[in-house]
């Protein structure tokens, strides 16, 4: 893996290396966005000293990229992050980059694995997203009945109401690949699949139960898995 770069007349090929990295954003860091997690992430990489790859051409950007961005106010316990790295004179090892990310995170922010991705290997792609949620006692029987009723349809047709999406229909029965409720532990547990164009999220699963009102105020989504195409679970 390489980039072409220009220095002054002769172009040299640098060599790259390109680490899939599994994290957790818990606590107070579910109050950034994720254009926020990128600059956090940035200032973390500064101080490890990390020899980051950049994009080349006129605006030169880090490059690392995730299958998936968390929205506001998620917390997660798995998120997917590819990072690409300039090699150098020595290969980076991924135990090593593990312990170097963890000794300079903050609170909150913590790395749980790295793999070197092999040459030609593809890009993260998510397959679907798993998400858990608490539900209030007093719900609980109204769900269950709810999510019967939901997983028998083939389709569920709800409009959105916020974002560039707002206004527009989406299929949340498409999108939902397994839905059940834990009745003792009063957890919800739902796998979203991506979808092309306006996607339906966890508002609009819980739109369907007829929760929407209880999202962030007694009920609070964590992703807990991120799981990607071509690998097995």
């Amino acid at each position: 893996m390489s980039c072409n770069t220009t220095y002054g007349k002769k172009r040299i090929s640098v060599p790259q290396q390109c680490f899939r990295i599994r994290f957790s954003k818990l606590d107070r860091l579910k109050f950034i966005g994720h254009i926020d997690l990128l600059r956090t992430l940035e200032s973390l990489f500064r101080r490890a000293r990390l020899p980051i790859a950049m994009s080349c051409g006129f605006h030169p950007k880090l490059r690392m990229s995730f299958p998936s961005a968390l929205a506001l106010g998620f917390e997660s316990l798995d998120e997917v992050l590819e990072l690409t790295m300039n090699d150098g004179t020595e290969r980076f090892d991924a135990d090593d980059l593990l312990v170097l990310l963890n000794n300079h995170t903050l609170e909150g922010l913590h790395f749980h694995s790295a793999r070197l991705l092999q040459d030609r290997e593809k890009k993260a792609q998510l397959a679907s997203s798993v998400f858990q949620m608490p539900i209030p006692a007093e719900f609980r029987e109204r769900v269950a009945d709810g999510i019967k009723t939901f997983m028998a349809k083939t389709s569920f047709m709800i409009s959105k109401t916020k974002g560039k999406s707002s206004g527009k229909a989406v299929d949340v029965r498409r999108a939902v690949l397994q839905m059940s409720l834990d009745e003792a532990a009063g957890e919800l547990t739902v796998e979203l699949q991506p979808q092309t164009g306006p996607e339906a999220g966890i508002k609009e699963v819980l739109t369907a139960l007829g929760l929407d009102g209880e999202l962030f105020k007694t009920i609070f989504p964590k992703r807990i898995c991120c799981r990607l195409i071509g690998e097995t679970y």
